[in-house]
Parts: structure tokens; C-alpha cells; sequence
């Protein structure tokens, strides 16, 4: 027997049945049989708290593995999408993100990221306040594709 996309058991089938026909009978007979069926109610709980934890672990995991395989271009892309530049000067920008604000985890990722592009002279990741100060030559931009990203961002939103 197959309810959507569970089955049926079996036990709950007949403790549904059982509390309807006792129902007539006895008042300690159903009463009873009330609490046998709790009993095997919770040890059935039970049983698939333990799958679906075993399911969740699993799930994560794989969630995991595909994090691994967005390589870091994807991620700096889906990071701009979210992001507002509040100041522009050819050279410097400043830009927010609320994914970066009050979040030290996605601060050190920026962090990283910035200090392997040599064309970025300096940088202030601040997750207090969810900025990002990038300071770089306007020369360089032809050369880095996080600086052309940048520029078109800044064209978009803040009206170059």
C-alpha cells in the first residue's frame, strides 16, 4: 500500500482500525489499546528519526560535494549579482553586499579571492558593515575578468 509518496504501515493501519472497533466496546479495553498503539507509534518515530537523519547527513553531504564543483568564477559572479555599489571613482569602488554583512566567513572567501588578482592594488573587506573598498589601476581592467565584471556592475547600477 502506497499513500503519495510514503507507505502505509501497517501498524498504524491497525491501530486505526483497532481504536474504531474498541470504540463500541469496553471504555478500559480502548483505553488500553490506546496506549499500546502510542507505544508503537513512538517506536515507529523512532525508526525513521534514525532514516531521516541518515537521509539529512546524506543530503548535506551531497550538497557539500556540489559546492565543490562551482569553481570560484561562478561564485564571484553569483556574489556580484548580489551586490550595490555605493561609490565609484575610476580606480576605486566601493561596493555592498548583504551576504557580507556580519558574516566573517564570507569575508575571509572575499578576502582570499581579492589577494590572488594581482591588478587589485589594495582592498578593505569590512563584514560590519557589509562594504568592500577595492582600490586598482583603471589600466588593468582589460586584463581581469573580476575587474570587467566590476565595471559593468558599476555601469549598470550607478550610472557611468
Amino acid at each position: 500500500m502506497s499513500l503519495c509518496h510514503g507507505r502505509i504501515n501497517l501498524g498504524l493501519v491497525v491501530s486505526l482500525l483497532g481504536s474504531i472497533l474498541t470504540l463500541p466496546l469496553n471504555k478500559r479495553v480502548h483505553w488500553w489499546l490506546g496506549v499500546g498503539f502510542v507505544l508503537l507509534a513512538t517506536i515507529h518515530t523512532w525508526q525513521h528519526r534514525r532514516q531521516f537523519t541518515h537521509y539529512l547527513h546524506k543530503e548535506r553531504h551531497e550538497m557539500d560535494l556540489a559546492s565543490l564543483v562551482v569553481n570560484s568564477s561562478t561564485k564571484v559572479k553569483f556574489f556580484l549579482q548580489q551586490t550595490q555599489v555605493l561609490h565609484y571613482m575610476p580606480g576605486r569602488v566601493r561596493l555592498f553586499s548583504q551576504h557580507l554583512l556580519n558574516n566573517q566567513a564570507v569575508a575571509r572567501q572575499v578576502s582570499e579571492h581579492l589577494e590572488a588578482i594581482p591588478e587589485i592594488k589594495s582592498f578593505t573587506v569590512n563584514a560590519a558593515t557589509g562594504s568592500l573598498l577595492i582600490h586598482y589601476s583603471p589600466e588593468d581592467i582589460s586584463q581581469n575578468p573580476l575587474l570587467r565584471d566590476i565595471e559593468k556592475l558599476v555601469a549598470e547600477q550607478y550610472g557611468r
